[in-house]
């Protein structure tokens, strides 16, 4: 679980960093960075998880403004490249600092390599991102392919979810309690519509 973390980390903050209102010229002619992005993993510590997903950018972009949630003050991004062919972003926050390179490789995909430094130690991730077009209509922040082995830990984990017993001793609502509950399940089991 931890790697899918760690993979889903790289893709929302690559797909928050395309919802933004400047996105590097790299991506311009997919859309200014609109639309969903197939994901794949091509190198990552553990490689561990899913090797593939698709981020839909408009519901990163939608769910940032709508939430009213801004970046950590505290992390100062800067765009130190920004070309045609290739774009360098640095992430620096007090607690790890990140460069993300993305380098044109075809008319709609680009390779990306997250090299980020911490008191944790370095790592690196490496993927691909291939521009599919427009979200479909419902579709969520990330998902992954029905049929792979994610998805499927994720409906088990779905199938063994009890509201009821979860909000047993719930010091809220525990209406609030189940529907919270409920919502979680759901938002999980979409990551594989």
């Amino acid at each position: 679980m931890r790697a899918l973390l760690a993979f889903a980390c790289a893709a929302l903050l690559v797909g928050g960093a395309l919802a933004q209102d400047n996105v590097p010229k790299v991506f311009q002619g997919m859309k200014g960075g609109k639309g969903q992005y197939k994901v794949d993993i091509l190198e990552s510590p553990g490689q561990k998880g899913p090797r593939s997903m698709t981020i839909c950018t408009d519901v990163l972009k939608e769910q940032g403004s709508g939430s009213g949630a801004q970046p950590d003050p505290k992390c100062k991004r800067r765009l130190l490249k920004d070309t045609a062919n290739e774009a360098v972003m640095e992430f620096a926050c007090p607690e790890r600092t990140s460069t993300m390179t993305f380098k044109r490789e075809s008319a709609s995909s680009v390779l990306m390599e997250i090299s980020s430094k911490g008191p944790k130690g370095a790592s690196t991730v490496k993927s691909r991102y291939t521009h599919l077009g427009a979200c479909k209509e419902g579709q969520g922040a990330m998902s992954f392919d029905r049929n792979s082995e994610q998805c499927q830990k994720i409906r088990d984990r779905a199938a063994k979810m009890d509201p009821e017993k979860a909000c047993r001793r719930s010091k809220q609502d525990r209406d609030e309690c189940i529907k919270k509950q409920d919502d979680t399940k759901k938002q999980m089991l979409a990551m594989c519509s």
